[in-house]
């Protein structure tokens, strides 16, 4: 099998359901596995909520210790941070901060887009 271009798509937030800590465990999988994926993450809609840098992330931080490894980027859309009134001074720092129009180009670029 081939590398490809993989987009993990977190609109969800991340309290209530196990989809942020799944998502992060199915992306270390495409990067670290046999064909080492190229895997951009972005969080949109409700899922910028655990761009915040106050989030317990205290599951997922093994996860984020190897995309980091493997020089996997997280994007946060600024549209969806500005209608739930979140400044980028409230984010973490492991977290750029994107416009739509460039979520969108990650959305053409990518082969599959995993919703999470």
């Amino acid at each position: 099998m081939a590398t490809r271009k993989l987009l993990y798509h977190f609109n969800r937030p991340p309290h209530g359901t196990v989809f942020n800590t799944e998502g992060m465990r199915a992306s270390v999988g495409a990067v670290a596995g046999i064909d080492e994926h190229e895997v951009t993450i972005l969080f949109q809609a409700d899922g910028v909520y655990y761009s915040l840098k106050d989030v317990d992330r205290s599951e997922n931080k093994g996860y984020e210790i190897t995309l980091k490894k493997f020089g996997v980027m997280n994007y946060v859309v600024n549209e969806d941070l500005e209608a739930r009134g979140i400044s980028e001074d409230e984010l973490s720092d492991d977290m750029t901060v994107i416009s739509r129009a460039d979520a969108f180009k990650l959305y053409q670029e990518a082969e599959f887009i995993l919703d999470w």
